[in-house]
């Protein structure tokens, strides 16, 4: 069977899958089943591989950041850190717009499910001295919590994309902060306009020194991730295990609370997603699809397949670890060159595609969530995001042809 044949029949199945709200980590399992017969494999021979793709080094580091991030969301929201963050931001800064979005930009160096919902109120909360519609608060508390998912190295997309590439978060991060600074830049141009800057806040007694030192205090685990993963280089399970595990020792509760929260942070839906997604690579390799294909798409040229398949994907499912982890695998060989070295506008280009699928993708699930908290309508908040988006994205094209 042709390759692009089964590309197409496991993509339309999984996003089938997705439309039924199957869980997305056995859909991934499920298309790797599918893929290893549809390729010719033996069943037994397409299990072993799903089996060993499951148990391996790479997928159990994974799962085990996931669900250390998923920990560390959790303690910080319970011990209402992240209340008291926003609270030393608003005496900072003077402009209240930019304190108004403060808490979606916070909030989204966390990585968590519908995390937009924790700072929807917060946002609606500093919006009180403008006269903002809906939409337009859609899209401030939707756009400001994503421009730091082409940076940090704590998002799905770039922990999976440094386990699919086998490269450090840094080198993959170093060419996608101009998509960052755009996204901030360009995105308060759109969100903004027509608003006035209204220093307006209320007295909180404390001054500007003051609540800048409480903001460093209280965001500690944010600079311990930047010096040692982004500075140093070191690998990020060992920097979050060790967060973790400090946020617990030093909470004032009980042991049998600090339990809850271990167990609380484990979240099946999202571990088997990262399992699923390294299951389906691994049978990839292991099926010789990849090489078959890349055969089969040698006439289409690179900067289409960079920019289509990540895109359908991300614009299809709304998840952003679908398109890293369902179209990068079949983009690898654009990755690299002939002489194995990184090709960093290529991945810088298919990530920002990908990404701006998901941003407007109405199945997103942050963009849905908040929708539904503001009562906005979809062609309002489009209004806002597709400007944005494209921006964005054209900056992605600069990249491309600048590297």
């Amino acid at each position: 069977m042709s390759p692009l044949l089964i590309i197409g029949i496991i993509t339309v199945v999984f996003v089938a899958a997705v439309k039924l709200r199957a869980p997305l980590g056995f859909s991934f399992v499920g298309i790797s089943l599918m893929l290893g017969l549809l390729s010719g494999m033996p069943f037994f021979a397409t299990a072993k591989a799903i089996g060993l793709s499951a148990i391996a080094y790479g997928t159990l580091r994974l799962v085990g950041i996931v669900y250390l991030l998923n920990l560390i969301g959790l303690v910080l929201s319970e011990m209402g850190v992240l209340r008291r963050t926003v609270d030393a931001l608003q005496t900072i800064i003077s402009d209240r717009r930019i304190s108004m979005v403060v808490p979606a930009s916070l909030i989204g160096l966390l990585p968590m499910p519908g995390g937009a919902m924790l700072s929807a109120p917060m946002v609606e909360e500093g919006s009180r001295k403008f006269d903002i519609s809906p939409e337009r608060l859609t899209y401030l508390n939707f756009w400001f919590r994503h421009p730091w998912e082409y940076v940090w190295p704590l998002y799905p997309g770039i922990v999976l994309s440094t386990g699919l590439l086998e490269i450090q978060a840094s080198k993959l991060i170093a060419p996608m902060w101009p998509l960052t600074l755009a996204s901030i830049f360009f995105g308060g141009i759109i969100g903004f306009r027509g608003l006035k800057k209204n220093g307006e806040h209320s007295e909180t007694g404390k001054s500007k020194f003051r609540a800048f030192g409480e903001f460093i205090c209280l965001t500690w685990y944010i600079w311990v991730v930047v010096i040692f993963v982004l500075f140093f280089g070191f690998d990020i399970l060992p920097i979050v295990a060790i967060c973790g595990l400090l946020m617990l020792l030093f909470a004032r509760y009980k042991p049998k609370k600090k339990l809850g929260f271990l167990k609380g942070a484990v979240s099946w839906k999202v571990l088997t997603l990262v399992a699923g997604v390294m299951v389906f690579k691994g049978v990839l390799e292991t099926s010789g699809l990849l090489e078959e294909l890349m055969v089969a798409l040698n006439f289409v040229p690179d900067v289409v397949l960079l920019f289509a398949i990540p895109f359908a994907i991300g614009l299809l499912t709304g998840v952003n670890a679908a398109y890293v982890g369902l179209g990068f695998p079949l983009l690898l060989g654009f990755f690299f060159s002939q002489n194995g070295d990184f090709d960093a506008g290529n991945f810088a280009f298919a990530y920002a595609s990908g990404f701006a699928g998901v941003l407007i993708s109405p199945v997103h699930l942050c963009l849905a969530l908040t929708k539904e908290y503001f009562e906005a309508n979809w062609s309002g908040i489009y209004r806002f995001l597709i400007p944005a988006t494209f921006i964005v994205f054209a900056c992605s094209i600069a990249i491309l042809v600048l590297l």
